[in-house]
């Protein structure tokens, strides 16, 4: 999740869109060759690397590849050591294009599998692998070490890494549907090539002689880690590990500093920053709710702080487990209350202890407050700390809890701390930081659960912030001139056609502006339902003022709509063809539909590993069943096989939710009418794995505490939904489990969720509020619909949404404004699922 987070962070850096873009905007500084190829040469840039490529040689499709790691400030001179002589050897290599994309990929959050490799080189076979080894070593040795490449072995700890993997792009699907680099077995056979942050190489691979030759560090540079063994890693990231570990049988806490990686804005590394935070540390050694400082030193390229292990839970943690998510219980609600009030008044003392010391914490958020079990607030993480009054400059910060507007340390403090007061009484993403005007809303809201003297306290938080500037966008936005009810829905809908259609780019096959994750297939991510062209032709359909233009679209691109199509393996409903082709079938464009689930027919595998109705067999079978019945039949008895396995004993690591796991394919043995084998599964899916008495919801353990996850893809609003639908076509089945479905009705009476997002935020309870509304009941529907109010800004008369994570907005269909106006044209409708293209 943080990585996926971490992706989405850094697409929201440029400021001149409103979208997230794959085009990361950073200073560019680039790299040169210092000796130009001639026309034999490939010599081009990408996004990332520089590829110079050799044309007259055919290079394997994978091997041995050598990388170079390289400091910041020596980087071009590492480059015009190497370059010239491989060009001279016509040895294929790229390198990282310019010096603001080695930083990101040394950056503190980087992908650590991929940091550190600044230039990568393609020997044609393993006895020229052998010599460049050597080679690279003698080019490279003068210079000072770069960061330490986690994938790779090092070469006679010098710059040079090796590992063996794919000289070129050949993936693999994954069961979750998602593409993965791949190299080819002995027989032919494709698996994956993992990329791992430490060195691994395939089991039929053999080492080369030359291994023999290697060398690796003394060990005595190691014996300052010897008093200690680590029983657990409590945390990764580039700048290094966390871990739990033993000295003399008591607990203590190893935080590792990596040498150049995990570099700050300000390019501080690891290893930096756990040295300012032993001093600091040692500065504040009389505040007692700060992490006891142990002590701290170096081990081979790595420096370590030894500090208190603290029993205790994060505000991160705590939330999960015991915020009052579920309305009717108002014991849960009153036991919170107390308690949060109680933390953020000893929060704002011991800050001010730690101020009053000349120290200020410099990135404080709900991470690093922790919580013990006699509810005492403790302070971790202060590698960020600087002076009170010191120019406000940080290397790190945590969005959402971070102003533009500070000018010192202590004002950023006070502004974290203030943000982390509204968050634990409304833990939603920071839409504040796109609409500050927002925050009169979110006091409503918060009044309206926590009682108006929540909103007093709150008060005494407070701090003004006169200069603030977006920290994404380059002007903030403002928030709708109504708010959303059951009497402003056709408003919203108006608003949200406006401001997809606006921004939509008819020019090519990249309709809809956002971020393409780096698993999926580019071509078919700009077609697909979920983040592409098929969710938005989906939302604003074939009739209006600007039914025209997208059909124009729509024929004007139908030839690379093929190309695409022939192309891809991606066939699910929400991440391929199969959303395309059902989006297509609905605008009445028949052929083009056809002719792509005739493809889909050829391309569908039965083998894969995914069931579900986003990306696998069940949303694949639907697309199929009318036109090829027969192949339909096929992946239902794959998919009831499968289900006869299931390890009931063990059924915690089964995906259950409706679009991601067993839910969707109960859903398709209904639509097919397999109705008995439907009513089984969902009633196995709810006994296993829902919680509760009066209330029931389903819960996940996989972070270490049980959570809530009320989600329409893997959650109770979507198994819910789906009881509501066997219910409403089958009176037997309403009659016997009517109480059941009132139990999980009351768990989906949700005060919030972090986003408001269709697959996985607040918006995804709509067409369940829909369905019941229409049985006579619409508490829960203008509860919803006045829930929403939370999220949902403007762009003078158009209405916009937040896109996942709220770092910038979104159009799309799974994670923005498509997804909205989908259900919000539903709510009349009595089909729970006409918001799905089937």
């Amino acid at each position: 999740m943080l990585e996926d987070q971490i992706a989405y962070l850094n697409a929201a850096r440029d400021r001149d869109t409103l979208f997230y873009t794959n085009k990361l905007k950073i200073k560019t500084h680039p790299f040169v060759l210092k000796e130009k190829p001639n026309s034999l040469w490939i010599n081009k840039s990408t996004g990332y690397w520089h590829y110079v490529i050799y044309q007259p040689d055919k290079l394997p499709v994978q091997g041995w590849k050598i990388h170079i790691s390289a400091i910041i400030t020596q980087a071009q001179a590492v480059l015009d050591a190497v370059t010239p002589w491989l060009i001279k050897k016509k040895i294929s290599f790229k390198f990282v294009v310019n010096i603001g994309q080695l930083i990101y990929s040394n950056s503190k959050y980087a992908n650590r599998s991929e940091s550190g490799k600044f230039i990568t080189i393609y020997p044609r076979n393993d006895e020229e692998f052998e010599y460049l080894l050597v080679q690279m070593k003698k080019l490279t040795q003068n210079f000072d070490l770069g960061p330490y490449i986690l994938s790779d072995q090092n070469w006679q700890e010098s710059n040079v890494y090796f590992r063996y993997g794919g000289f070129k792009p050949i993936y693999i699907i994954s069961s979750d549907g998602k593409r993965l680099p791949a190299i080819y077995n002995p027989k032919g056979q494709k698996c994956v090539d993992r990329r791992m942050p430490y060195y691994q190489k395939p089991d039929f691979v053999k080492n080369q002689p030359i291994f023999e030759q290697n060398t690796f560090p003394n060990p005595k540079v190691f014996l300052p880690l010897s008093d200690y063994k680590v029983e657990s890693a409590l945390h990764f990231s580039n700048a290094g590990g966390v871990y739990l570990a033993l000295k003399n049988n008591i607990k203590v806490v190893l935080k590792e500093g990596r040498q150049q990686a995990g570099l700050d804005a300000n390019q501080r590394d690891g290893f930096t920053r756990v040295e300012n935070e032993a001093k600091i540390l040692k500065k504040l050694s009389d505040v007692s709710a700060v992490v006891n400082y142990y002590t701290d030193f170096t081990s081979w390229r790595h420096h370590f702080l030894v500090e208190e292990y603290i029993e205790g839970q994060s505000l991160e943690e705590l939330l999960p487990t015991e915020f009052p998510f579920v309305l009717g219980d108002s014991k849960k609600r009153n036991r919170y209350k107390a308690k949060i009030k109680d933390i953020l008044c000893q929060l704002k003392r011991v800050v001010a202890e730690v101020h009053s010391r000349g120290i200020a914490i410099g990135d404080l958020s709900l991470s690093n407050v922790l919580v013990t079990a006699d509810n005492k607030v403790r302070l971790i993480d202060l590698e960020n700390a600087g002076l009170v009054y010191q120019k406000y400059n940080p290397g790190l910060t945590t969005t959402g809890f971070v102003s533009t507007g500070v000018k010192t340390f202590k004002e950023a403090d006070d502004f974290a701390v203030m943000r982390i007061a509204y968050y634990l009484f409304l833990p939603i993403i920071p839409v504040a930081d796109l609409a500050p005007g927002i925050i009169h809303e979110h006091r409503r809201w918060i009044g309206n659960y926590f009682g108006k003297d929540i909103v007093k306290f709150l008060n005494e938080f407070d701090i003004e912030i006169n200069t603030q500037k977006p920290i994404f966008l380059k002007e903030f936005m403002t928030v709708p001139k109504k708010e959303l009810s059951d009497h402003t829905v056709d408003y919203f809908k108006f608003g949200l056609t406006k401001g997809i259609f606006k921004h939509l780019n008819f020019n090519g096959l990249n309709l809809v502006p956002g971020l393409i994750d780096k698993n999926d297939d580019p071509s078919v991510s700009l077609l697909n339902l979920s983040s592409g062209a098929a969710g938005v032709l989906w939302a604003m359909g074939n009739k209006g003022d600007y039914s025209s233009k997208i059909s124009n679209w729509i024929i004007s691109n139908k030839n690379k709509i093929i190309s695409v199509a022939k192309e891809t393996q991606t066939v699910g409903l929400f991440d391929g063809l199969s959303g395309l082709a059902n989006v297509l079938k609905n605008l009445n464009y028949i052929d083009l539909s056809d002719y792509l689930i005739d493809l889909i027919s050829k391309k569908v595998d039965l083998t894969i590993g995914n069931n579900s109705l986003a990306t696998g067999l069940s949303g694949i079978a639907l697309t199929l069943r009318n036109k090829y019945p027969d192949l339909t039949n096929k992946i239902i008895d794959v998919l009831l096989k499968r289900w006869d396995k299931v390890d009931f004993s063990n059924f915690e690591k089964e995906d259950i939710g409706l679009l991601t796991g067993w839910g969707g394919v109960s859903y398709l043995l209904w639509s097919v009418g397999k109705r008995k084998k439907a009513k089984e599964m969902l009633i196995s899916i709810l006994q296993k794995r829902s919680e509760g008495k009066n209330n029931l919801a389903i819960t996940d353990n996989s972070r270490g505490f049980e959570r809530l996850i009320p989600y329409l893809e893997d959650g109770t609003f979507g198994l819910t939904l789906l009881m509501h639908k066997f219910m409403r076509e089958d009176e037997a089945f309403k009659h016997q489990y009517q109480p059941l479905f009132d139990k999980l009705k009351n768990s989906c009476f949700t005060y919030c969720t972090y986003m408001e997002t269709l697959i996985s935020g607040y918006s995804g309870v709509l067409p369940l509020a829909s369905a019941i509304a229409k049985d006579g009941d619409d508490t829960m529907l203008n509860y919803s619909l006045d829930a929403m109010n939370q999220y949902l800004i403007a762009n003078g008369d158009e209405i916009m949404v937040p896109g996942k994570y709220g770092y910038k907005l979104s159009i799309n269909f799974s994670y923005g404004s498509a997804g909205l106006l989908t259900l919000l044209k539903c709510v009349d409708q009595s089909d729970e699922f006409c918001w799905l293209p089937l």
